[in-house]
């Protein structure tokens, strides 16, 4: 109903001529490409899942924290956007992009996003994995199971889980530059 209602629309405002009616994909170019057109099905996210909780056994999160992740699709030339798939428990420091727009989508777990506001606690001088900065006037949302989070280059966010369980996720990073 609703594209018969676009469609309608436009065919009324002039903006639809006879060809573009028939195939509106008529006049994308079409250009040689890298062979990538991928499936990453559950066997391959578990196996994934399965090497993230072994790293977080022998101590392998990132500046101390339950937070690991494995790059599934690196960005190119031709593509700028990647895929990691995510392991994180607890707390883990809030983080910013400059380019990079993160594109989140929940797998497995629950746990709160928090995204906005500015850091907090950080300490010129002092390593990264001594430090536990918070985030203050951020917006928190609840994430779940088959909910996407959209976050914006230049914004800080933040993703917790209560002490003692975790959540995976995909992460789909795009790059504006």
């Amino acid at each position: 109903m609703v594209r018969q209602l676009l469609f309608l629309a436009l065919a009324g405002s002039g903006m639809l001529t006879s060809s573009t009616a028939q195939n509106p994909f008529g006049d994308v170019p079409m250009e040689d490409r890298p062979a990538e057109y991928l499936l990453w099905d559950s066997d391959f996210v578990a196996g994934v899942k399965g090497e993230l909780q072994q790293s977080l056994a022998e101590g392998n999160g990132i500046w101390d924290t339950n937070f690991v992740f494995k790059r599934i699709l690196d960005d190119a030339e031709h593509r700028r956007h990647s895929v990691s798939i995510v392991q994180r428990s607890g707390y883990t420091q809030p983080e910013i992009h400059e380019f990079k727009w993160d594109i989140y989508v929940i797998l497995q777990g629950s746990g709160l996003a928090r995204i906005g506001g500015e850091r907090t606690g950080w300490v010129e001088g002092r390593p990264p994995e001594e430090q536990r900065p918070d985030l203050e006037g951020y917006q928190e949302f609840s994430v779940t199971q088959g909910d996407i989070l959209h976050v914006p280059a230049r914004v800080w966010h933040q993703l917790l889980t209560d002490a003692g369980s975790d959540i995976t996720y995909a992460l789909i990073n795009i790059y504006e530059n």
